[in-house]
């Protein structure tokens, strides 16, 4: 192992916001390794396989994977977020925003939204209830997470699932929680400078997500999860549910609603 416990890893495309987390990472109190992976011109088709790509060469106990619009202002961030990950067992996944049930009957979709980040021009607080320390959940969103490097290179990212930029994280989400796994959220209070978009490409991943995690593919040997909860929205697996969450979105996405 190296010296450092952790690697971080990014896939990036955008050099100037890359540069600002490579900084803000050198002004941390903690020793790291950093991959980073230079995608701006496009030889890698999805995040999974970029990902997938970059942790073979991992030589640390832990990895976490970083989106390049993440700001680290604090220098005690990036070791806050390791002295959680050491507490997770090793197929377990840590992130810092998550999705978790709502049983208010307001709820939107009886989820809600646990994370301490600041997200976009005005730095809005992204979570919807208050927590400390570590909290359960049932995905992260990937904008900043990981976990043992064991894990992801025995159970690496779907490649086939997730061809695209979108779920790749959402998806080994469940992948651990459908193996009796935990997935957890903490309370460390980062920047995400973009707030994401819904696109067809997503709303499609979502779809294929949803089927898997509903135990109709043939030969999959998936547990069946009945939600597929996200930060960015959430449905029941089922065919009636996934499909009504589909053509919701998928209209308001022809109209310009996202």
């Amino acid at each position: 192992m190296d010296r450092a416990d952790v690697t971080v890893v990014c896939c990036y495309n955008d050099p100037k916001q890359y540069k600002k987390l490579v900084e803000d990472l050198a002004r941390q109190h903690y020793d790291y390794t950093l991959i980073g992976i230079d995608n701006c011109r496009q030889q890698y088709s999805s995040c999974a396989k970029a990902l997938n790509a970059a942790t073979v060469q991992v030589k640390t106990e832990y990895v976490i994977y970083s989106h390049q619009d993440i700001e680290l202002p604090d220098a005690d961030m990036l070791g806050n977020f390791v002295d959680y990950l050491f507490m997770t067992q090793e197929e377990d996944i840590l992130g810092v925003a998550g999705a978790v049930e709502d049983d208010s009957k307001q709820a939107r979709e009886h989820t809600c939204v646990l994370s301490k980040v600041r997200h976009g021009r005005k730095q809005a607080v992204a979570g919807e209830r208050e927590y400390s320390g570590m909290a359960g959940c049932e995905t992260v969103d990937e904008c900043f997470f990981g976990g043992h490097t064991d894990f992801f290179l025995h159970h690496p990212f779907d490649e086939k699932l997730c061809d695209n930029w979108h779920l790749y994280g959402v998806e080994r989400c469940m992948y651990t929680r459908a193996k009796g796994n935990k997935v957890y959220v903490c309370d460390i209070p980062l920047i995400h400078t973009s707030t994401g978009t819904i696109s067809r490409a997503y709303n499609k991943g979502f779809y294929r997500v949803a089927k898997r995690y509903a135990g109709e593919d043939e030969g999959e040997g998936t547990t069946s999860l009945k939600w597929l909860r996200t930060v960015c929205g959430s449905s029941q697996t089922d065919l009636l549910h996934r499909l009504l969450f589909y053509w919701k979105r998928e209209i308001l996405i022809r109209l310009n609603r996202y």
